[in-house]
């Protein structure tokens, strides 16, 4: 076998034993489901000064308010209000605050 082909086979190995980390699997899941149990996960996994575009790739795309992204679940508060978790953006474009709780605004 050429040197080529061997880099590639190679390649396609290692890139096929790669798993999705548990962040990713729980935005998927979030994603698919939009549940609280694994945005509630991702909200404790996400680390302060992850960049937003980090967080569009785990959570999908956000309620933009333009200072802050926000993720909701099925259900409502109880005051009525929707659930769901909120990432506040400093002027860098870096999570600065993060939280999952009741929003009513």
């Amino acid at each position: 076998m050429n040197n080529l082909l061997r880099t590639v086979i190679l390649f396609l190995l290692i890139y096929s034993c790669h798993g999705m980390s548990e962040l990713e699997s729980l935005g998927e899941h979030y994603q698919k489901h939009n549940d609280f149990k694994s945005l509630q996960k991702v909200v404790n996994l996400i680390e302060m000064n992850s960049d937003t575009l980090f967080i569009k790739q785990i959570l999908g795309e956000p309620i933009d308010m333009g200072f802050d992204y926000r993720y909701l679940i099925d259900s409502v508060g109880e005051n009525g209000c929707a659930f769901g978790a909120v990432f506040h953006i400093n002027e860098f474009g870096k999570i600065d605050q993060k939280w999952i709780d009741e929003i009513c605004e």
